[in-house]
């Protein structure tokens, strides 16, 4: 009996331990494939990237192109953003 006491308690006490990623917005996320710069670095890529680390734009998959074709799920405004970045060659 003792042990499952103390075990519970280990349990419940770890579980605040957990760290887990805050919640940037209740925003509804749309799907969108952004076009790359032809630029090295890529400042549209390079945003993404940093977007993705904070937890910002999800399902980042990047397709081998030039310039890079870039499929995510983000809130409209992050969409809008990307899409406003200045980029040179390629389509946008």
């Amino acid at each position: 009996m003792k042990t499952a006491i103390i075990a519970s308690i280990f349990l419940l006490t770890g579980c605040g331990l957990v760290h887990k990623p805050a919640d940037t917005s209740n925003e509804v996320l749309e799907s969108a494939t952004i076009t790359g710069s032809a630029e090295h670095p890529d400042p549209v890529l390079t945003r993404v990237t940093e977007l993705e680390k904070r937890g910002v734009v999800q399902d980042v998959v990047v397709l081998e192109s030039f310039p890079v074709q870039i499929r995510l799920r983000a809130p409209k405004a992050v969409i809008n953003e990307l899409n406003q970045i200045p980029r040179t060659g390629g389509p946008r």
